[in-house]
């Protein structure tokens, strides 16, 4: 990979970090993103090439070999067809002699089969057996070594994406222009914050991973000799881990180098051993079969067994369902039947509470209404009294008139008979209002033995009410008891449905697993009746003649060589990855060179900024970027300028005076 010459720095005339932003500083932070981006992809293009290289270097070898393979077949062929004895075996080595690439791979079973039917060595030795063995543990190996070839893989990728994002903060954090558009000095947290907020055009420098020189211009007026000194101090810190984790990435691929060798040794000496060793039917053939068939039969009477328990669990689990069903429906119907009497029995409770406050009510009315008579009473009860004392005086004054009559003279006796005439009077008058009084009273008392009947049957009333009450109190307590104990019961059968679902849950569990063991039983005994088939057919086949064991050695020369392909692959990789840490070396070399250089010009540069400024940013007032265009002309201008010359009714382009309405405006992103 060729490493490009150091650039002069260039020297960008950027305002301060207090100073608001200008068009300037926005113009060569994305200059220098565009820069860096450049960069990435020119080093990028530059490992693919020699990646390229590396294979087309490496097909040539494949296809060398390849060809040394064919002529060897090929010599093959011709030495085999004078000692075939059938047309068709001659016919077959004349075409693999011919020497067509697809003719031998058609024909390349049918040709290892003539090989060694004429190579001459009919008995074989059991070290086969022990090659093949070892090729199984190769095999392995080979697993193994794929697994951590990819794990290696991996863990490179991971290794160069860190570093790449490491020489790629560095890039961002030595550029001045990045300080300056996100106004930094030292903190480096406020740019992963603020980049994810920038404009349309700034979304550049998300992508970048390496570094440019020309990328990071020095404003000397704005930074201090001693940030600098830091940073130094710091990029020595990182470059020092770089070269430690560089040098542990090459300790590894010399250890795996090694490990590579050694199987490479170890599969050239078996190769040699399958060379001069022949196959020959192994003795353990019989037992294996007989092992074979006694685990089949093994495998498909529990196979029985298991589909015996399994249609068990499954009429338990129909039986259980069918169960909880009817269950569910009968306690659903006893609920709803409680639930309607229970409405029922307090919708009567309500209107008997209703019909007794009501004659309550009357009661009440008709013991006032008598307490009110009782007052009556009384009064005709003083009205009696006072008769009686009148008629008690009425008696002395006759009896005194009686006693004076004959001794005292006419006079008195005129007197007193006015006296009495008027007495008289008085007791006639008095005894009009007794009468009336009396009858009056008479008839309260009537009044007062029909209220009396009343309150007595009222009374009746009320306490029957009463006791209809208690009992209907003691029966809505039965009824509140009857409730809760109903709840408890619902709580129960609520908690035995939840039991019933668990063993269910259980039931069916226990189903999905017989299910699963039955299908791998199944898939097991589908296994080994094609390993009988295979051993069978291997049998047969090792009986009739050798061939099985030469093709089969031909499959592993192949799988031999689908290995070398992989371990070339692996060293390719092995070469990338040394290429990619030379290319890391060299971008800290350039780091390193970068901080240590400063000077030269800007002017091109400053020149292309202006003209890139030209294009970006809005041409009235300078400031912002162009993000309106005018349907009608085409021409592009920020969004504040366009909305101020709609507003003072200046409807004409600025540049070619066609006028233009808000209709006419499009939003644009650049």
């Amino acid at each position: 990979m060729s490493v490009e010459p150091a650039t002069k720095k260039v020297k960008l005339e950027l305002t301060s970090c207090d100073e608001p932003l200008t068009q300037k500083d926005v113009i060569a932070f994305q200059k220098e993103a565009l820069f860096r981006c450049i960069h990435q992809k020119r080093i990028s293009l530059e490992s693919l090439q020699t990646q390229y290289a590396l294979s087309t270097r490496q097909c040539a070898d494949v296809t060398r070999k390849l060809a040394n393979l064919m002529a060897l077949v090929v010599t093959l062929a011709r030495f085999l067809q004078p000692i075939c004895q059938a047309d068709e075996e001659k016919e077959i080595c004349e075409k693999v002699a011919q020497g067509d690439e697809t003719v031998i791979v058609q024909l390349s079973d049918v040709f290892m089969k003539l090989l060694t039917k004429y190579s001459g060595t009919e008995n074989g030795d059991e070290k086969t057996q022990g090659l093949a063995i070892a090729l199984q543990a190769l095999q392995q190996d080979k697993d193994e070594l794929v697994y951590q070839n990819k794990h290696l893989q991996e863990e490179v990728i991971r290794i160069k994406s860190y570093y790449e994002g490491i020489v790629h903060s560095y890039d961002r954090e030595e550029s001045q222009t990045v300080k300056r558009i996100f106004k930094r000095k030292d903190n480096t947290d406020e740019v992963n914050v603020k980049e994810e907020s920038l404009p349309n055009g700034t979304d550049i420098s998300k992508q970048e991973s390496t570094p440019l020189k020309e990328d990071s211009p020095v404003n000397g007026g704005t930074h201090g000799n001693g940030n600098d000194g830091g940073k130094d101090v710091e990029q020595e810190l990182r470059m020092q881990d770089l070269k430690s984790q560089i040098d542990a990435l090459q300790t590894t691929v010399q250890s795996l180098e090694q490990f590579k060798q050694q199987n490479e040794q170890e599969i050239i000496k078996l190769r040699k051993q399958l060379q001069e060793q022949q196959s020959q039917p192994s003795e353990s053939t019989q037992d294996t079969k007989d092992t074979h068939s006694e685990k089949i039969q093994h495998l498909t009477r529990q196979n029985g067994e298991l589909s015996q328990v399994n249609e068990d669990l499954l009429t338990k689990f129909h039986e259980l369902s069918k169960c909880r069903d009817v269950y569910s429906n009968n306690l659903a119907q006893e609920l709803q039947t409680a639930q309607e009497t229970l409405k029922k029995h307090n919708s009567n409770l309500e209107k008997d509470l209703v019909r007794i406050r009501t004659t309550r009510d009357e009661l009440l009315s008709k013991v006032a209404i008598l307490e009110k008579e009782t007052s009556k009473s009384t009064m005709l009860e003083d009205l009696q009294s006072a008769l009686d004392t009148l008629a008690s005086q009425w008696s002395k004054l006759e009896s005194r008139s009686k006693l004076t009559s004959s001794s005292e003279t006419s006079q008195n006796q005129d007197a007193l008979l006015k006296e009495l005439q008027d007495l008289e009077q008085a007791f006639k008058d008095l005894s009009g209002i007794t009468h009336k009084k009396y009858s009056e009273y008479i008839n309260q008392e009537s009044v007062i033995s029909k209220l009396s009947v009343e309150k007595t049957k009222a009374d009746q009333k009320y306490f029957a009410a009463m006791r209809s009450k208690d009992a209907i109190l003691v029966e809505n307590k039965n009824l509140s008891k009857s409730l809760t104990k109903s709840n408890d019961l619902i709580s129960q059968l609520k908690d035995s449905d939840k039991l019933l679902r668990q063993k269910i849950d259980n039931i069916t569990k226990q189903l999905q697993l017989s299910q699963s063991n039955e299908k791998r039983l199944i898939d097991s005994n589908k296994i080994t009746t094609l390993k009988t088939m295979d051993l069978n057919s291997e049998l047969s086949k090792l009986k009739k003649s050798l061939n099985f064991t030469k093709d089969e050695n031909f499959k592993l020369t192949t799988q031999l060589t689908q290995l070398e392909g992989k371990l070339q692959s692996l060293e390719t990789d092995l070469k990338s990855v040394r290429i990619k840490s030379h290319n890391f070396e060299s971008k800290c070399e350039k780091l390193q060179n970068s901080l240590l250089t400063n000077g030269g010009d800007n002017g091109p540069l400053v020149e292309e900024l202006e003209n890139f400024r030209t294009l970006v940013y809005c041409s009235l007032c300078s400031k912002n970027w162009k993000n309106m265009a005018i349907k009608s002309c085409g021409h592009v201008f920020c969004e504040n300028c366009c909305k101020e010359r709609l507003a003072s009714r200046m409807r004409k382009c600025p540049t070619c005076n066609k006028a233009f309405s808000s209709n006419d405006l499009l939003l644009v992103h650049l």
